[in-house]
């Protein structure tokens, strides 16, 4: 089993990214998308699992996260037994804050981590369509998106261009790491 653990800033377009892999790794087993649980109901363009904030605590207190980190004034948590969905030889994927990343590289070395970025305007155009935040907010989104991200094994995607070029260039990657935790074939004899 592997992890591939997505991150980028927001409005690069990870959660359309993530999308369009999951219909097409629709029947494919071998591939896991986990949800995370987050402390607002999920938007149309996402399925997580709400928790209102003392149900977070709860389960935090519990040791239920793997993983757990706060953004926007939110709370966010991946559950430790739902990496047990993943089978062996498969690819477990998950959308998480770069925070997040030394969490799952401690428990699963051979974590890879996807970061999904897209060039300054771009960035600063999507986000400005999206309309959830002011101009101000904009800029410090902008700012933090050219912060590096800290981890062992990093392939950088580029999401600036059209879904349309970017969705199979992302779903050939993730073919290639799916067939990298495939177990070795033993020769034929």
């Amino acid at each position: 089993m592997n992890i591939a653990l997505i991150v980028g800033a927001s409005g690069t377009g990870k959660d359309t990214l993530l999308r369009t892999a999951g219909h097409y790794f629709a029947s494919n087993h071998r591939i896991v998308f986990l949800k995370r649980y987050i402390t607002r109901p999920p938007d149309i363009h996402e399925t997580n699992y709400f928790l209102d904030p003392g149900a977070f605590e709860h389960l935090l207190a519990g040791n239920f996260f793997i993983s757990h980190w706060q953004a926007h004034g939110h709370r966010y948590g991946v559950a430790r037994d739902h990496l047990r969905q993943v089978p062996s030889g498969g690819l477990g994927l998950v959308s998480i804050s770069r925070t997040a990343i030394a969490d799952f590289e401690t428990h699963y070395p051979r974590a890879v981590t996807i970061q999904v970025q897209a060039d300054p305007d771009t960035l600063g155009k999507r986000l400005r369509v999206r309309g959830r935040e002011e101009p101000d907010k904009i800029d410090n989104r902008l700012a933090r998106a050219r912060l590096p991200v800290a981890a062992r094994n990093l392939i950088l995607f580029d999401n600036s261009r059209p879904l349309s070029r970017t969705g199979p260039a992302f779903i050939s990657l993730l073919e290639s790491l799916l067939d990298r935790s495939a177990p070795p074939r033993r020769p034929e004899t």
